[in-house]
């Protein structure tokens, strides 16, 4: 503790020897301060035992920052930041089998660059180091630490290739020392246009040492690629192709587990709310950042998911969920399911045996299961109340086990593409597309390869009507022998018979066959409608039908309904609701039906407030029955007109069959007393209720901002 304050003690006196140095030739300079206090209490009722008890966490954070840009040159620039967060929290009860205690958190982070830019010329140095000390009640106190040096260079000349070299060196390790890792990236990249032509290559070399276990990870990778893009006859032909090779080696040396890449890093897929996840569908534009596992009440709290597209059917058996910054978080505050699929018309099925662990190292918690083999895959948790507090998942890895005595990984992968378009008429256009990958890997012993073809065909028929077509078969091998065959049809017809009246309908087909002559296929048709009845009315209502016949059960019939509108009788009025329902039959699983409807009010009396209201409801019966109610209602009101001042209420209550009751009251208060200083205030009351306890709960909090 003595080390650490005198530590800040001279990272203060340095910060304001630079203001006082710099105050008048800075060119930028961004001060910091943040305080935070809060206060949380609970009194627990067991419904059984009668028993009550009391616990209360008062907890104080403070941050302090400090960032200053400096211009040596014209080409040459100087950034440098310190940031010092501190969170001292006290925790008490009345429950005999909880201690008491305090905790502290320390974190001091600095950072200095160096960059210089010239038009021929980009080169920049940096280091970072991290310090983040915890003293969790009667634990021993821990300290972790990360340091990272960075040097890259980029020269951008004309007409000739571009050429980037980077260097980083990371190291993490901890005291009392149970972990202590260092890495070194050296990477080159290179890009060249010529004509229609564009090439590029990138070499990694990545060498990672566990000191303590003295298992060594050295990683050598080789990707170039050539593309080539032409248009003919006044661009109504086009041509685009490419061809594309990867090669990796991976030597390993010590004791410690052997992962490596699977053949596909795939792309992210998720929902931010997923209710029903054995049957929903990837919401479109997705993002992770999207994501946060922390939230401030329980009626805030979704079931959310994510995961990875591969495009074909791909092998792994760990997910690594990473995350920016861990804090003194673990993997066991969340509920984890893994679900795959391998075609978008099939149900999710749900990965029996997962294991899950916290890397503090690396900032990550692994899923760990049995190798599968998948095109889709998903997480699936909910999010966990901790007021005040973010975390943010920043990526997904897929990784894949070798046996213990490997010693050597390699791999070959290369692919070469081709899609063509001819716009034969004004109203007419067909194309072409057609892949080929080969891939290969020792010592797993393991070729694969994939051929993908195409054709499309899109026609306006008139002013009303346009329809588009496409016809794709897919084949794989492994090892010499036929894997998997594919075939998929789509129609759609798109008809805009008014300015406020359109249609989509749309008839799909597919044909999946396996290793083992085992044929499964679907039939769906979907048929959307939007309409707008008058000004400020508008509706829409989606409804399909889905037809299996999987190779390994019986038939499975899905139809759904959805039907949504959006009122707006004037300017301070807005209505919008929806409804929804699904009927599943068939299959190894009992009759299935589901819906969901929402009402969302909103009312605008006057510029400075609003009210409005937000109810729901979901209904599942099937092999699970289950259903829950939600309302919610909203009050906000910014008395100034310079909208300085916002005060909002907050109530909402929540019931399910498995006799589960929430409510919540939130008042809030947000002031921007002046230009550089954000007051804010909230309180939170409320109560829980299950079979088994009545918990209520009381949370307060104030907060200060100032920056400069």
């Amino acid at each position: 503790m003595k080390s650490l304050r005198t530590l800040i003690c001279v990272a203060l006196i340095c910060s304001w020897t630079l203001l006082c140095s710099w105050s008048a030739s800075a060119d930028s300079l961004r001060l910091l301060t943040d305080l935070k206090y809060d206060l949380n209490r609970s009194h627990k009722t067991d419904k059984y035992t009668l028993l009550e008890t009391d616990s209360e966490q008062r907890n104080f954070s403070q941050i302090y920052n400090l960032e200053i840009q400096k211009e040596i040159f014209p080409t040459l620039k100087l950034n440098t930041s310190g940031l010092f967060d501190q969170n001292n929290s006290k925790n008490s009860s009345t429950d005999p089998t909880v201690s008491d205690g305090n905790s502290v958190e320390n974190a001091l982070r600095t950072s200095v660059d160096l960059q210089l830019t010239t038009p021929l010329l980009r080169a920049a140095t940096g280091y970072r180091k991290s310090e983040v000390k915890r003293s969790l009640l009667s634990a021993v106190t821990t300290r972790n630490f990360t340091e990272s040096y960075s040097t890259d260079l980029h020269w951008t000349p004309v007409e000739l290739p571009r050429v980037d070299l980077v260097f980083a060196r990371d190291l993490v390790y901890n005291l009392p020392r149970t972990n202590d890792q260092k890495t070194d990236t050296y990477q080159l990249r290179s890009k060249y246009s010529y004509q229609d032509y564009q090439f590029s290559y990138d070499h990694t070399t990545a060498d990672a040492l566990n000191k303590i276990s003295e298992f060594k990870t050295l990683l050598n990778s080789d990707t170039g690629s050539v593309r080539l893009g032409r248009s003919f006859q006044q661009g109504r032909v086009s041509l685009n192709s490419s061809l594309r090779a990867a090669r990796q080696q991976v030597d390993f040396t010590g004791i410690g587990e052997r992962l490596v890449p699977p053949a596909s890093n795939g792309v992210v897929i998720g929902r931010l709310d997923d209710a029903s996840p054995a049957t929903s569908n990837p919401e479109a534009g997705f993002v992770l950042s999207s994501i946060d596992l922390l939230v401030d009440s329980l009626l805030a709290a979704r079931q959310l998911s994510f995961g990875l597209d591969f495009g074909t059917p791909t092998a792994l058996d760990r997910l690594q969920v990473k995350f920016a910054d861990l804090g003194s978080h673990t993997s066991n505050e969340f509920p984890w399911q893994i679900y795959i699929r391998d075609t978008e018309t099939e149900n999710w099925s749900l990965v029996s045996g997962v294991q899950q662990s916290t890397s503090l190292a690396g900032n990550a918690f692994d899923l760990k299961f049995l190798s599968i083999k998948t095109r889709y895959i998903k997480v699936v948790t909910t999010q966990q109340v901790q007021v005040g507090e973010n975390l943010q998942i920043t990526d997904l890895v897929p990784r894949r086990s070798l046996p213990p005595n490997s010693s050597t990984f390699s791999s070959m992968d290369w692919s070469g593409d081709l899609s063509t378009t001819w716009k034969m008429t004004d109203k007419t256009s067909t194309g072409y597309d057609l892949l080929y990958r080969e891939r290969s890997s020792e010592p797993l012993g393991e070729k694969s390869s994939l051929v993908n073809a195409g054709v499309r065909l899109s026609h306006i028929f008139s002013k009303v009507f346009v329809g588009n077509t496409r016809l794709q078969h897919t084949e794989g091998w492994e090892n010499g022998k036929t894997s998997s065959i594919d075939d998929t049809f789509s129609v759609a017809l798109a008809a805009r018979y008014l300015d406020t009246f359109n249609q989509n309908l749309t008839y799909s087909f597919s044909q999946l066959t396996d290793a083992d002559s085992h044929t499964s296929d679907s039939h769906a048709v979907f048929l959307r409608n939007n309409l707008d009845l008058y000004k400020g009315w508008s509706m829409y209502l989606d409804n399909g039908y889905s037809l299996q016949h999987p190779a390994d059960s019986s038939d499975i019939d899905t139809f759904f309904l959805r039907v949504g509108s959006n009122i707006i009788p004037n300017s301070w009025m807005n209505y919008t609701l929806s409804y929804g329902a699904s009927w599943v039959h068939g299959g190894d699983k009992a009759e299935a039906h589901d819906q969901d409807g929402r009402l969302i009010a909103t009312w605008v009396p006057t510029a400075a407030i609003s009210l409005s209201a937000d109810l729901s409801f979901t209904d599942k019966s099937g092999e699970i029955h289950e259903s829950t109610a939600e309302q919610k209602y909203f009050v906000n009101w910014s008395p100034f007109r310079d909208g300085t001042l916002f005060i909002s209420l907050t109530y909402g209550r929540t019931q399910n069959t498995d006799d589960k009751k929430i409510w919540t009251f939130s008042p809030s208060l947000h002031w921007q007393l002046n230009r550089k200083t954000l007051l804010t205030l909230e309180y939170l009351k409320g109560e829980t209720e299950d079979q088994s306890e009545i918990v209520a709960f009381e949370n307060f909090s104030l907060g200060i901002r100032v920056f400069y």
